[in-house]
């Protein structure tokens, strides 16, 4: 496991030691991703254990973590939650906006029929944004800053004094992280704009060569290549019916041949609903780029298409829905994530009733994560865990990312995969979640892999080739052009152009989906002659025993004796 820091005046588990005291106050390292998170999103705050209110009696130690400053999220349909939320809010002076989309997709469940058992389940794992605004007050032109955390533990009190599991139905807003391994900048590697990225070269806990190298092109950093192979030959008719189903969350997926409407869905609905969000600009979707002054690619420019790309090779039959979650800056915003899950969960149900119009899906590939503050304590459930649970439970395997920030620090939600000591105990009933670690290509784990013992199994994720946007070609030329007497053009390569289709890239963003792939030519193999009209019990056995076939991490090798 790989250790979470090296300072000698700090624990195994990140507690800061005094060297004549002994363990102090608890403090969990930073990743980056937690430094650097405000460059997408200036409204998020670092929550700081030595500064946040704090609750008598809360068994669970607060640790730091990322969260929007004026959001909260609020799960299922108690009015009490909703009652007891607006009181403490106007007693702090500020008032609860309950965002209109969110109360609008919460009443597509009252339009459809569903079972008693699969309107329970949806209803209380739904979840709808709220923001905190200053009350209108005439009498107060100048209010206070809002402190949500403050906020968010006085809704706590108030709500455990009625019933403990209200506690847990209002959460933070957390700013959720999708960046592989990149860098991105058309300078060198000491330009201060290189190296801030949390995900690129400036890891808290090394200052080695060896981990801020795979953010370079020529050693797993993002470049374009050539491929000369076949492209991924289907078995089976694009028609077919047992063709696996993967949606893909993630930054959409460009133009490329191996990714065209037979082996793609874009923009996937439900009773007119979007999953995922809006198409960017064209700039964004054709040349991966938002800086229109600079043209660079941005830092997840062509993650979507890489990560189906990669599906696709492992299971050149799969069927790929593709959600766009997030745009080629890497950040989601919790309540965007929470959205676009619960409402593929909705499908998910209506697609096993029997709608036509609608696939059933078999795997979920994610590649993101963010850290919580409370992972210890039950009370304070992750209300992302909710859809994922439903997912699992009507057939479908959730398969996440482990991180990239080379820490042991459990990450979301890579960590509700079940372990001993988790805050997830494993249930026959459902699909666990799947979270994935990085390998080298001789097998070694990434030096940039997250790790512990929610990570379960291990694979590619460094130096990887697979498909990008054939019209991306930003800003940054070659070093070197010129035309001989016959007119030719001879030139160094050019960084960012990958007219070609083709790339390298490196990060578990990568190993999850080529895990996600397998797992979906697992399924494929084991439908062969069967019956893929099954109910979602009869999936969740199926995807159950195909995980437990799935080559896993191997043993340690044992060192011989002297």
């Amino acid at each position: 496991m790989q250790e979470p820091t090296t300072d000698p005046n700090r624990g195994g588990d990140g507690t800061a030691t005094d060297p004549k005291r002994g363990p102090s106050q608890p403090l969990s390292p930073t990743p980056d991703f937690l430094q650097g998170i405000d460059r997408e999103f200036l409204n998020v705050r670092l929550l700081d254990p030595l500064t946040a209110y704090q609750v008598k009696g809360q068994k669970a130690t607060v640790r730091p973590a990322a969260y929007l400053a004026d959001s909260l999220i609020v799960r299922g349909a108690d009015p009490e939650t909703r009652s007891d939320l607006e009181a403490v809010a106007e007693d702090a002076g500020f008032a609860i906006l309950w965002d209109e989309g969110s109360e609008a997709e919460f009443a597509l469940l009252d339009q459809v029929e569903l079972s008693d058992e699969q309107r329970q389940d949806l209803t209380e794992m739904w979840t709808r944004r709220v923001r905190v605004v200053p009350a209108d007050d005439p009498a107060k032109a100048v209010f206070k800053p809002i402190d949500i955390w403050r906020l968010l533990q006085a809704y706590r009190v108030k709500a455990s004094a009625r019933d403990k599991r209200a506690v847990g139905d209002v959460a933070l807003e957390h700013p959720a992280d999708a960046s592989p391994m990149t860098n991105s900048h058309p300078m060198t590697n000491s330009h201060p704009m290189t190296n801030s990225h949390p995900m690129t070269n400036s890891h808290p806990m090394t200052n080695s060569h060896g981990f801020s190298n795979y953010a370079v092109p020529g050693w797993g950093g993002r470049q374009p290549v050539n491929w000369t192979g076949p492209a991924p030959t289907p078995a089976l008719s694009p028609k077919s019916p047992h063709r696996p189903v993967v949606a893909v969350l993630d930054t959409g997926v460009g133009e490329h041949p191996w990714l065209d409407d037979r082996h793609v869905l874009h923009g996937p609905r439900v009773l007119g609903a979007d999953i995922g969000i809006p198409a960017g600009t064209p700039d964004e979707e054709l040349r991966g780029t938002r800086e229109r002054l600079i043209g660079e690619l941005d830092q997840d420019s062509g993650h979507g298409t890489f990560i189906a790309g990669l599906v696709r090779q492992a299971c050149p039959d799969a069927w790929i829905l593709d959600i766009r979650l997030f745009g080629n800056s890497g950040v989601v915003a919790e309540s965007a994530l929470l959205r676009s899950l619960q409402l593929l969960a909705l499908r998910q149900v209506l697609a096993l009733n029997g709608d036509p119009e609608l696939q059933v899906v078999d795997v979920v590939a994610m590649s993101l994560g963010y850290y919580h503050e409370q992972r210890e304590d039950e009370d304070f459930d992750a209300l992302l865990h909710g859809p994922i649970r439903v997912l699992g439970k009507y057939g479908a395997a959730v398969v996440v990312s482990a991180g990239n920030d080379a820490t042991d620090r459990p990450i979301y939600p890579a960590a509700f995969a079940p372990y001993s000591g988790g805050a997830v105990a494993d249930d026959a009933a459902i699909v666990p979640v799947t979270a994935v670690g990085a390998l080298n290509p001789d097998s070694t784990i990434a030096l940039f892999s997250n790790d512990g013992e929610w990570v379960r199994f291990l694979r590619p994720g460094a130096a990887l080739v697979s498909t990008m946007p054939t019209t991306y070609d930003a800003s940054m030329e070659p070093a070197n052009a010129l035309q001989n007497a016959r007119g030719e053009w001879r030139t160094a390569l050019d960084p960012d152009d990958f007219t070609s289709g083709f790339g390298v890239w490196s990060g578990t963003s990568f190993a999850g989906p080529v895990f996600a792939g397998q797992l979906a030519q697992a399924l494929l193999l084991a439908l062969e002659g069967g019956d893929d009209d099954l109910g979602s019990d009869a999936r969740v056995t199926r995807l159950r025993g195909l995980l437990e076939g799935m080559p896993g991490r191997r043993e340690p090798e044992k060192k011989a004796s002297p």
